[in-house]
């Protein structure tokens, strides 16, 4: 699995908080680390859930897929509206409704590595005030650009542990 682009437009000008460089540098390495985290299973073990758990590795690795879209999406939309209302949505809804029981996990790596590669690139060439632009989450209430960046990099940690722990069984 590929690696996130270096900036390429205004090489050599960094413009990128310190405070979110370790939460940027975690959000960007998470294709590669998901990718690690489910490399060298089959069937059997993409489907597999621990007793009495309704979630297969499978089933995590669509949901952060899908759940990448929305996050695509709510950045753009904070930065380019003023304090726009977020799009949310229902896990365990899109879960039945969208068959991830069907649906291919090679098409869910490879979609959730170029949505969230895509936002990097938008996200690195963002000016410190467009930081602290809002938007208003269906749950969470008013957030902040750095705070939407904080949540998908800890969304996804939480996932990776929850495959480790049903690889280990």
């Amino acid at each position: 699995m590929a690696a996130f682009p270096p900036r390429t437009h205004n090489a050599g000008v960094s413009r990128f908080p310190a405070h979110l460089q370790e939460a940027f540098a975690r959000f960007t390495a998470q294709p590669t680390l998901l990718n690690e985290a489910v490399s060298g299973l089959g069937a059997g073990g993409l489907n597999r859930r621990l007793p009495g758990e309704d979630w297969s590795i499978r089933d995590v690795i669509v949901h952060l897929a899908d759940s990448e879209l929305v996050a695509a999406v709510r950045f753009r939309m904070v930065l380019s509206e003023d304090a726009p209302a977020l799009p949310g949505y229902d896990g365990e809804a899109w879960k039945r409704r969208l068959h991830y029981l069907w649906r291919s996990p090679e098409t869910a790596l490879s979609l959730f590595q170029q949505v969230r590669f895509s936002s990097g690139e938008i996200l690195q060439q963002c000016e410190a005030a467009a930081w602290a632009r809002t938007g208003l989450h269906p749950t969470a209430g008013q957030v902040t650009l750095a705070a939407m960046l904080e949540e998908a990099a800890w969304h996804v940690e939480d996932h990776l542990g929850q495959i480790a722990k049903i690889r280990a069984g």
